[in-house]
């Protein structure tokens, strides 16, 4: 029978502040300031003062005054998240990397290797990361990844929550939750299923496939299978810089056309941040490569100031970065997207409501073009790519 465990990091952010800095232990602490001044991560002094994710900072200082406020370092916390890993890798082999503070392990063949119990090693795993690097983590252990990350994030902070592999015993745990615990689920279509009548997982379970169809779509049917407590996934190994995602393109004909090789990288781009939204992530980092016509290849990187699910802001880096790395005046045969330093749960305070507007517009971009087809409702760059397929030979 299968073992998993899922760990995410306890107020992760504001941890590895703590950690790194001796005088910010056992203080009330938010990771925050940013452009917009909201807090990125509180730490679990600061919470008791009802700080969350996100508030204004200067809301959280009114809540306490002696509150300690640092700003953001994305490379310490991406060094942080190396190294917990790394000690995941010295338990097994077996690891999937979901984010900067979060994972799963399958432990299943540990006791043929290790010798000892799966609880026993999550609790040595969770022990390591506290002894050695001052944070801690939250487990959950179950035999499947969906019952494994649930338990994680339901307890909370530095606990292990273990789920017995009994069929009765874990419809027990998880029918009763709501439904924004299922995968998939997130702020609208957790408003579109309450508006409903499905407030509790138990409630999926039952509902008949055409009619959740008819609610969420294509994702009906494995949403209901969540649901049913029915979750076969593997945990998928990958290496430490595989969690990514891109998409790339050969072109017809190598062309010089920068304006045109432009709209190819974003509509690449939006290819890529709709599975990065699907999946409930932000990344931080885009990565750019040219192929020339003679396979030569150049690659160039820049990183965003904080994580987002928002193509728009993608879209003038994937620019400067292909004005920067096309050196040659030589045609280019292929052009490759990628987004990573993926993030979890990553949230701000959206002012003047301008992102969640692009990012409504975004999605209902896809909705569109998954009911009536890719030319029904097009960005720029779509239509400019459709008219150069159209004029060739």
């Amino acid at each position: 029978m299968r073992c998993i465990v899922h760990f995410d990091a306890d107020a992760f952010f504001a941890s590895v502040e703590q950690a790194a800095d001796r005088s910010l232990r056992g203080k009330p602490v938010v990771v925050g300031g940013l452009h917009r001044g909201i807090v990125a991560s509180a730490s679990y002094e600061a919470r008791k003062f009802g700080i969350y994710t996100p508030m204004p900072v200067s809301r959280a200082r009114r809540l306490c005054p002696k509150l300690i406020v640092v700003p953001v370092r994305f490379d310490l916390y991406e060094q942080f998240s190396a190294n917990i890993f790394g000690l995941a890798d010295e338990i097994t082999p077996v690891v999937e990397k979901q984010g900067v503070d979060e994972g799963y392990l399958d432990l299943t063949g540990t006791r043929a290797c290790l010798k000892r119990e799966p609880d026993e090693v999550a609790e040595k795993f969770r022990r390591d990361v506290k002894d050695w690097l001052k944070v801690t983590i939250s487990q959950g252990l179950a035999r499947t990844k969906l019952l494994s990350q649930i338990a994680s994030k339901l307890n909370k902070p530095d606990l292990l929550t273990i789920i017995p592999p009994d069929e009765e015993r874990e419809r027990a745990f998880l029918h009763p939750l709501p439904v924004k615990w299922l995968p998939g689920i997130g702020p609208t279509t957790d408003r579109l299923m309450q508006s409903a009548g499905l407030t509790r997982i138990g409630q999926v379970a039952q509902m008949p496939l055409d009619w959740l169809t008819e609610l969420v779509g294509s994702g009906a049917a494995q949403l209901r299978d969540f649901a049913r407590n029915i979750d076969d996934r593997p945990v998928v190994t990958a290496r430490p810089e595989a969690l990514s995602y891109g998409h790339q393109e050969t072109f017809g004909e190598d062309t010089t056309d920068f304006a045109l090789i432009d709209a190819k990288l974003r509509q690449l781009t939006d290819e890529a941040m709709s599975r990065v939204r699907a999946d409930g992530k932000q990344i931080r980092t885009v990565t750019v490569k040219i192929r020339y016509t003679d396979m030569d290849e150049h690659q160039g990187q820049m990183s965003l100031p904080e994580p987002t699910d928002v193509e728009m802001q993608v879209y003038p880096l994937v620019t400067q970065i292909l004005r920067r790395i096309w050196d040659r005046r030589v045609r280019i045969r292929m052009v490759q997207v990628k987004l990573s330093n993926v993030y979890s749960g990553f949230s701000q305070l959206d002012l003047f409501g301008v992102r969640q507007r692009q990012r409504d517009l975004a999605i209902a971009c896809e909705n569109i073009r998954h009911r009536f087809g890719n030319k029904a409702l097009m960005r720029a760059h779509d239509w400019m790519l459709k008219k150069a397929v159209s004029c060739e030979p």
